[in-house]
């Protein structure tokens, strides 16, 4: 309940400054997760949303403030889970939620074709990572705020009345900080930019 709550109030702030930006780009992530993330829950991701709020600064590029929401969940059977010098015995069902405060810009090529418009991406900033194991009733958590990077590419189908589709790749590279190691997955994202300008 808590991290809903908290996703809900950075999602009201970054909804409430649409009104200073000049697009909207709201997307559907299917996650992969690699690296140390992936040691321990290797399943992909389903469960997201993604935003982002940018600025034009002049032809052909953006800046902007991106604010998304990852889920991996994995169920383990019996197996021992070892922290400090505790170690515990049972199925697991195993959780880490991503949350990635990202500032960063996107450069638009020209092309001749109009309705299809490449673009190249890179970000930096933030993600809180929190992961959980369940074992019945106990629970083991840890989390963590870890600087992060984000180059992206995608390409956006130029619509009507200032709406878009667009499909794009990013890869989010967390690094350690507190109780856990840096964070990696690689995000297919799928979604609408919808346009001021």
């Amino acid at each position: 309940m808590r991290r809903i709550l908290l996703f809900s109030l950075m999602a009201l702030g970054a909804i409430s400054s649409f009104a200073q930006t000049d697009n909207f780009m709201v997307s559907y992530p299917i996650s992969f997760p690699l690296g140390n993330l992936h040691d321990y829950t290797s399943s992909t991701s389903f469960r997201g949303i993604n935003m982002e709020f940018n600025k034009k600064m002049k032809p052909g590029r953006t800046v902007g403030l991106e604010v998304g929401w990852n889920v991996f969940y994995q169920h383990v059977n019996s197996k021992v889970y070892t922290q400090g010098t505790a170690s515990i015995s049972g199925a697991q069902y195993r959780y880490t939620n991503a949350v990635p405060i990202i500032l960063g810009t996107k450069l638009y090529p020209k092309m001749e074709n109009k309705g299809i418009k490449p673009y190249l991406g890179l970000g930096a900033g933030t993600m809180y990572a929190n992961r959980s194991t369940d074992f019945g009733l106990y629970r083991i958590s840890s989390d963590a705020w870890q600087f992060c990077i984000r180059p992206e590419v995608g390409i956006e189908f130029k619509g009507d009345e200032g709406v878009s589709g667009f499909v794009g790749a990013k890869y989010y590279w967390s690094f350690n900080e507190g109780d856990l190691d840096g964070q990696r997955y690689l995000s297919i994202n799928i979604g609408f930019k919808f346009s001021r300008f």
